[in-house]
């Protein structure tokens, strides 16, 4: 095989990822996911929310729900300096949000992985993670976005 032919195959098995700090551990998530990074911003609390929802913000003329990813367990508390907000592609719905936010304690980073790169730990799960991983050194979670996302169409649902 020649040298582009396989820098090609093994483009093709990497995947992008970004790596979200979310009060405790990181989110691992495919770039796709992601709309936008931005700055934080004042964000419009609205009263009788699910703990998980911090309230709504605008972004590119919509008002957007923004969630605090532990907020989905009981016992977490609403992160306390969010750095910035990860504006999310709903992933699994053709109804609903297009769009809805996850606070960010730190700045995302950019990730190529690919198969190897991945472990999966034993570890025990929330009830929005879909798997626990080991990236290196570093441990992640990969979160269930389509429990997320059912839970923000139930939100938005339930204030119109």
């Amino acid at each position: 095989m020649s040298n582009l032919a396989e820098a090609v195959a093994n483009e093709v098995n990497e995947l992008s990822c970004v790596l979200i700090p979310a009060a405790g551990e990181q989110l691992l998530l495919p770039n796709v996911c992601v709309a936008e990074i931005v700055p934080w911003r004042r964000i419009k609390e609205v009263p009788s929310t699910p703990s998980w929802c911090m309230g709504f913000i605008g972004w590119r003329g919509q008002n957007i729900p923004v969630i605090h990813y532990h907020g989905f367990s009981e016992e977490s508390e609403p992160p306390g300096a969010a750095r910035c907000l990860v504006v999310m592609n709903r992933a699994r719905h053709s109804t609903g949000p297009a769009f809805y936010g996850i606070a960010a304690v730190g700045l995302p980073r950019m990730l190529q992985l690919v198969g190897e790169d991945v472990v999966n730990q034993e570890a025990e799960l929330g009830i929005a993670d879909a798997l626990k991983v080991t990236l290196g050194t570093d441990h992640a979670t990969i979160p269930n976005l389509s429990f997320i996302e059912d839970r923000v169409q139930e939100l938005v649902d339930s204030l119109a």
